[in-house]
């Protein structure tokens, strides 16, 4: 049985989606939240087991796409999808950059949630095709951020992090606080739409930001 979180402050779209997915006889709902900070609340304090978060992103507070990063720093293994009335290449970009699995218009909830939950209960990705071909689309037309977008503190502090360093390193090396290169690493991965040390590490060298002196 996959077990499911449900994170969206209409009523009515945690109702329909709770009926989706319990119909299945594959699914259980253990817990729901109207907000972001609930959700953190409520994952944070539960011993419950939950495979899967399924997030709006329009959430008051915190949007959907902080709450799935502070949602993979609290629980790592946690895989999160995310239903959406936004359908465009961008949103999608930026939700699988914060640590989502999967992203679903709501437009396509009837016929695809399923599907796309277990794909991520697999440990896969989902993306609806014309989505995908979208997110080509885009990352094709859009330029590659270069260093210049980053102040100087988050441009070391995310050479570091390609060189393999440690937080308390790099915060060693540049006589800062652990918690404040963790503050200028979120802010460069913000920046650069990346949140994984795999994929800074890649930019980093793609740019050329370890031959900088």
């Amino acid at each position: 049985m996959i077990r499911v979180f449900l994170v969206d402050d209409h009523p009515v779209v945690r109702a329909g989606v709770r009926f989706i997915l319990e119909r299945s006889g594959e699914v259980t709902v253990v817990g729901e939240a109207i907000s972001g900070e609930e959700a953190l609340e409520k994952l944070a304090k539960t011993a419950t087991e939950v495979d899967l978060a399924i997030l709006d992103l329009s959430l008051p507070g915190i949007d959907g796409i902080a709450c799935a990063r502070r949602l993979k720093e609290l629980r790592p293994n946690l895989k999160l999808l995310a239903l959406s009335m936004h359908e465009e290449a961008e949103y999608a970009e930026r939700f699988l950059a914060a640590g989502g699995s999967g992203y679903l218009g709501k437009s396509s909830i009837e016929y695809e949630l399923m599907d796309a939950v277990k794909a991520l209960a697999r440990g896969e990705h989902y993306v609806p095709q014309n989505l995908l071909y979208a997110m080509i689309q885009h990352r094709q037309e859009e330029p590659r951020p270069t260093p210049e977008v980053l102040t100087e503190r988050e441009r070391s502090v995310v050479r570091g992090i390609a060189m393999g360093m440690t937080y308390k390193q790099i915060a060693a090396e540049l006589e800062l606080s652990e918690k404040t290169v963790a503050t200028y690493r979120e802010r460069a991965a913000s920046k650069l739409g990346l949140s994984s040390r795999a994929a800074l590490t890649r930019w980093a060298l793609e740019v050329g930001l370890l031959d900088e002196t």
